[in-house]
């Protein structure tokens, strides 16, 4: 399974970068036979007018044989949108597959 991490912070760490990938292989490691890539868009909208910045995630998930799946979720720090994003990317595609098959 191919996971790609796009991040609006030109900053992004290995550490950030791994820790995204582990929980994309965590959740979706049980369909990686199924799965061709996934995408994981990490973007911080500080211009808010609150006090806290505003993180959104985005999963994409390419199967094989079948229309991509996607998941979004925001949240105010960076590890909650990308752990709630990954749940639901799971409950995603293993309703895709049910549907499918």
């Amino acid at each position: 399974m191919w996971v790609d991490v796009f991040s609006s912070h030109s900053d992004t760490t290995e550490a950030e970068n791994n820790y995204v990938d582990a929980q994309v292989r965590l959740m979706l490691g049980r369909y990686a036979g199924q799965i061709d890539k996934v995408e994981v868009f990490l973007l911080a909208d500080e211009n808010q007018t609150q006090t806290q910045p505003q993180f959104q995630c985005t999963i994409r998930v390419g199967l094989k044989g079948y229309q991509a799946v996607e998941a979004n979720e925001v949240a105010s720090k960076a590890s909650d949108a990308i752990n709630a994003c990954t749940h639901r990317a799971k409950r995603y595609v293993k309703r895709a597959l049910r549907l499918s098959g």
